[in-house]
């Protein structure tokens, strides 16, 4: 896969979920996983038709370079003032140069 690290020109940042133990203890924040640039593409109501999806979900990619940081589906992105669930992870060609992160944003009431 070619990719022209040009196209890598929005800033991101992947988040782990606070955690609280079963007493209710803990850091309910976000934690700072991972920042870097990534290459931002939405999903187009044509394709939102084709899948049979909701128009109350905003499905979105980014690509990034590929980092050795554990990154997970129970993390999310955040970009421009929007959180992004993690849905799918992928690794992008035989020598781990990108990695693909497929992400929905839900809205309320069908507005983002």
């Amino acid at each position: 896969m070619i990719v022209n690290a040009g196209e890598l020109s929005q800033r991101i940042e992947i988040y782990r979920k606070g955690e609280l133990d079963p007493d209710g203890y803990g850091d309910p924040d976000p934690v700072l996983v991972h920042r870097c640039w990534a290459k931002f593409t939405e999903t187009s109501g044509r394709e939102m038709i084709r899948a049979n999806a909701d128009f109350g979900e905003v499905k979105v990619r980014f690509l990034i370079r590929w980092t050795s940081k554990p990154l997970e589906r129970k993390m999310f992105v955040r970009f421009g003032g929007t959180d992004y669930e993690i849905v799918y992870l992928n690794c992008l060609g035989t020598r781990r140069a990108w990695l693909e992160i497929w992400c929905e944003a839900r809205s309320r009431e069908g507005n983002i």
